[in-house]
């Protein structure tokens, strides 16, 4: 057995501190920590090289993006701006300072931001990706394309690019268009639940039901929790005359995100169908307090209404949703939205 002093010696020795680690090291393992969900212990890394070195780049670049995750997004934008001040090319810091904006829905200088990055290195594809996105939310639906299809030639690879390009054509009608972007996602990624979900959305729209319902439903199985992808199969059940199992469809979506407005507002449609007024009454009621101008919802309520016999309540709504048609011999038949005169 070791001696009362060998043993001495050995816990002094445990006891002495380990060298002092290098800035460089420490992004090194923070970076690893960050990679593997440890945020916490990133975050604790980057606070200790900016207490050595406070106005530190990329310690500041990547504190910013965990405060930004954290939901501190003011301090994001703060810290990752102050980053740049102090490295002007540092393209990661603008990408992702975009991003921050994009979340933000700040659509503009999102944009600015990713234009600066693409400045510094302008083949990279994940910001052209981001740059169209940006656009696309701000309705530049042209530039947006430009953008998609900038990203898709550097890396045609990206299944969220052909996504997205899929979703502006969808929102374009040009169901072609969308259908051969959603492919080209889904041969990427086959599980790729959204694009399932919303190709379902495009083949629908061509008058595809059924292959519209077995993408739905193969966006479900992907995520059992999909609540958009619920709804939208009960609008295609419901397209096929299944409304009871259109209905079941639909309180699966809204027992899923009970704000679903457009879940409510479908169920309303087919308990109307199935002339349960009283429960379609409620469910437009619904969908109406969480979106007061949901006016396919007023107008739908304001009819079953009138179906009850609630004059009255049934007109005013049906002219909130609905609009007025007014008959004037001298200038004709005026259309007015959802506005009286």
């Amino acid at each position: 057995m070791p001696s009362k002093d060998a043993k001495n010696r050995q816990q002094a020795g445990n006891s002495q501190t380990q060298p002092p680690m290098s800035i460089q090291d420490g992004l090194s393992l923070a970076i690893q920590h960050k990679s593997a969900g440890r945020i916490g212990q990133a975050e604790r890394i980057y606070r200790q090289i900016l207490e050595v070195e406070p106005n530190h780049p990329v310690a500041l670049h990547l504190l910013g993006v965990i405060a930004h995750m954290a939901g501190q997004s003011d301090i994001a934008i703060q810290m990752i701006r102050t980053a740049i001040s102090h490295a002007p090319e540092y393209l990661s810091a603008h990408r992702n300072l975009g991003n921050v904006f994009l979340d933000l829905s700040r659509f503009d200088e999102a944009i600015e931001s990713y234009g600066k990055a693409l400045a510094f290195n302008p083949k990279h594809a994940v910001t052209h990706a981001n740059l169209a996105l940006a656009l696309h939310n701000s309705g530049r639906i042209d530039e947006a394309q430009d953008s998609y299809n900038c990203s898709l030639n550097l890396d045609p690879e990206i299944a969220n690019t052909h996504c997205n390009l899929g979703n502006m054509y969808l929102e374009k009608r040009e169901y072609d268009a969308a259908v051969a972007s959603y492919q080209k996602a889904l041969a990427i990624q086959p599980d790729f639940a959204q694009v399932h979900c919303n190709l379902g959305s495009a083949l629908k729209n061509q008058g595809l039901v059924d292959e519209a319902i077995a993408h739905y439903n193969q966006a479900i199985v992907l995520k059992p929790d999909y609540a958009d992808a619920h709804n939208n199969l009960g609008t295609a059940l419901q397209k096929l005359g299944h409304v009871i199992e259109a209905a079941n469809k639909y309180r699966k979506a809204i027992s899923l995100n009970p704000n679903f407005a457009d879940a409510h507002c479908n169920l309303g449609n087919a308990l109307w169908s199935l002339r349960k007024l009283e429960e379609a009454a409620a469910s437009y009621r619904m969908a109406l307090d969480i979106h007061p101008s949901m006016t396919e919802a007023a107008g739908s309520l304001g009819s079953v209404l009138l179906a009850m016999g609630k004059t009255n309540e049934g007109l005013a709504l049906e002219r909130d949703g609905f609009g007025v048609i007014n008959f004037d011999v001298r200038k004709g038949v005026v259309y007015n939205f959802g506005k009286s005169t």
